[in-house]
Parts: structure tokens; sequence; C-alpha cells
């Protein structure tokens, strides 16, 4: 999508094209946009491991397959192959106290035996050490225990979660480097954990196993395509991360039913352009699935009118909505109208950064985007479910506002 374009796609904006919640109409079809989103928060919620290339992660496809069939759409099932490292024994003691963890996907493992020796800081060398992180990897914490990986002078390290103000619990990290794993096994424990562990006596040995077992496997993701009425307008892409550590039912449950609301309105309103919908697996691998589809559709970046991200978070409690955008102007512009819902909190990314999530393929890629995040005081946590960890308001505004920006989009015929 160039410059031009995206202007003339914020006139529509600025001519109040953006969904009134106010309208007769609109408070009329509320109630059955309320029971769409709840019908599918439970869908998703009732999968309780979300975890990229597990039972759960599949049946999470094939239930997003029916949706679009349901629609009278063709639905693709896209299964591809990776290695998944599959947790065997993942714990921590003393032979007192044990804590059993979840390691990190792109470190190192060892074997169900583990490893025993003496413990210690980050700054000593060849000790176990134990240490904390943040709740992402811009936290010092986050960043100290990642340049220790680098450095890869300990046999291994357990990391405790330490995600104040968040909620204390086994919150996790992203395997980033997930296809080239590296430094010494990590094992990442609860946050309470960090009672008896940080009051290890000096000369007290510990025993940590960090087992991964590599196996070749599958992975799928879900695609769909709405036939446009101009064939020759270039396509509109709608992609939303479906895997995640856990249940994620704030995390990733948002950006779920609004690709599944925007899918059935198309469906019944055809739009002036094609538009894709895909839902992608691996967001906490590195984004494995959203890479595999770039590389079957590798012109697609570009190409695109532009693409549609429906990112982490912007359904929970307590959370702020992040807006991103690839450009000035339409950033100023989704900034005003989402205001105009008056939400508790709304924050932007720079327009000139690097975005976070699957927008960040787009922008590297040199293509046009907008993206809809949030933050969560349940982000990787296990207790991130429903129905408590939903703001069911907000998510009904905000799943408005962007299947409205959507049909827009959709239907800009330059």
């Amino acid at each position: 999508m160039t410059k031009r374009n995206f202007l003339k796609f914020i006139t529509l904006l600025s001519a109040g094209l953006i969904f009134n919640l106010d309208s007769k109409e609109n408070k009329f079809q509320l109630s059955n946009i309320k029971k769409n989103i709840e019908k599918d928060l439970i869908n998703w919620d009732s999968i309780k491991l979300h975890r990229t290339g597990t039972e759960g992660d599949n049946e999470t496809a094939y239930w997003l397959a029916d949706e679009i069939k349901k629609c009278g759409l063709t639905a693709e099932v896209d299964s591809f192959n990776f290695i998944k490292r599959t947790p065997g024994k993942c714990e921590v003691t003393n032979g007192t106290h044990t804590a059993i963890g979840l390691p990190m996907f792109d470190g190192g493992s060892t074997s169900s035996n583990g490893i025993k020796g003496p413990h210690g800081s980050l700054n000593t060398d060849d000790v176990i050490a134990i240490t904390k992180y943040g709740s992402s990897t811009n936290d010092e914490s986050s960043i100290n225990l990642n340049e220790a990986r680098e450095k890869n002078k300990h046999p291994a390290i357990v990391a405790i979660a330490d995600v104040f103000p968040n909620i204390p619990g086994l919150a996790v990290l992203n395997a980033e480097s997930y296809r080239k794993p590296y430094g010494p096994p990590v094992l990442q424990v609860a946050t309470q954990e960090g009672e008896w562990l940080m009051k290890l006596k000096a000369d007290e040995q510990i025993s940590v196993s960090v087992e991964l077992i590599d196996e070749k496997s599958d992975a799928i993701n879900v695609q769909t395509k709405i036939e446009g009425k101009d064939q020759s307008l270039s396509p509109l892409v709608v992609m939303t991360p479906k895997s995640g550590w856990w249940t994620s039912t704030s995390e990733r449950g948002g950006g779920i039913t609004i690709w599944l609301n925007a899918v059935r309105y198309l469906s019944k309103n055809q739009p002036n352009r094609n538009v894709i919908f895909t839902a992608n697996t691996g967001h906490e691998l590195s984004h494995l699935g959203l890479d595999h589809f770039l590389e079957k559709n590798s012109s697609l970046v570009k190409d695109a009118f532009s693409w549609v991200h429906l990112g982490a978070n912007f359904a929970a409690k307590e959370g702020q909505v992040l807006w991103q955008a690839s450009t000035k102007e339409f950033m100023e512009k989704g900034l005003e109208q989402l205001k105009a819902l008056d939400l508790d909190e709304i924050i932007s990314w720079p327009v000139s950064s690097r975005p976070l999530g699957e927008a960040r393929n787009i922008y590297d890629g040199g293509g046009q985007f907008i993206s809809l995040l949030g933050s969560n005081p349940l982000f990787h946590h296990p207790e991130d479910i429903w129905p408590d960890s939903i703001d069911m308001e907000k998510l009904i505004k905000l799943n408005s506002f962007m299947t409205n920006m959507i049909m827009d989009m959709a239907n800009v015929t330059h």
C-alpha cells in the first residue's frame, strides 16, 4: 500500500465511516456481537494448551477451519514440518525443596538425570546460576539473563519469574531463537519459588534437569480468502497468531474473535478487493508459522494493499491498548478513532521503530500495516483463562473498531 493510498483511506476514516456504537442499528447488533465473542472465547478457552504443534494447537486449527466453512468459504489447513522440542523432566531441587518449571525452548538441554553442582549468581562462572527475569525481553533482568546465555559460562541457569507489577506465577519468555538454540539449559520457575532459591546456603549444592526432547513434527496454519469484486485491486491481509504458552485467553482470544467476526461479516458483504485471512501457529517460537506463510507467499509483504495485525493482549482486564502503524498519518488517525471509544489507556509505538509482534515481519519486509496489541497483567501466565481475564466491554468496542477498519480498507477502490 502506497503512502498515497494510505492518505485516501484516512480520508474515509475522517468522513466518519468508523462504527458508531450509539446508532440504533448497531445497538440492535451489539447483543449478537457479544454472543459471538463469548462463544469464540469459550471455545478457545476450552482448549487448555495452545502451544505450537500440540494436540491443542491442532484442535484450534480445525475449529477455526469449521468456523470458516460455516460462512460458506473454503478453509485451507496448511500443515508444515518443524522440529518440536517437548519438555521432559524439568525441575530444580536441593533435596528438601523442588520446583517444577518450563525450559527456555531456544536454550540448551540436559538429560533426564540433570546436572548437580554448586550455585551462584550470573557473575560467577562455572556454577549453576540463579537469577531472575522480567515479563519481557526488554526488562533489565531479562537482558542480563540473555547476555549470560550468550556468554555460555554456566552449566545451567535457574531463572525465577520476577513479573512485578504483573501477577506472580510461571510467566515465561518467548523463544526468539527457536531455530538456532544457544547457550546453557535454562529452567524458568514461578515467582514464589524464589523464596527458597534465593535463600540457599553458599555451600549448598542443587540439581537441575532441563530436558528437551527434539522430534520431527507438524504444525498447522489456517487460511481463507474472500474474493473481491475487483480482481485488479491488491489484496488486504488480516493476520492473527493462534498459539501460545498456556490457555492464553486474554492474550490471544481477542485477536481470534475479531478475526472470525471479520470473516463472518465479509463473507456476507463482498468487499471490493480480495481479503486474505491467515491464523498462524508458532507465535511463541519466533513466529514460526508466519515465516512459513511468508515463504509460500514471498511477494505478498509488499504487494498487499496493507496488512492488519490482530496481536496480543488488547482484550485483557487492566491492560493498555497499543496501536502501531507504518505511517505517521495513519498512526494519528488510528489513535484519534481509538480515543473516541473512551478506553482507559491508549499508547502508541513510534512509527520509525521496529514494531512488536507479527507486525515486525511486515516491517522487515517493507510492507504497510496497522496493528492492535496491548499489555496484560497475566501475560504468558497459566492463569490467563476465561472469564476473569477478559474485559468484555473493551473487547466489544475494539471488535467494532477493527471490524470496520478491515471493512473500510477492503472497500477502498484505489
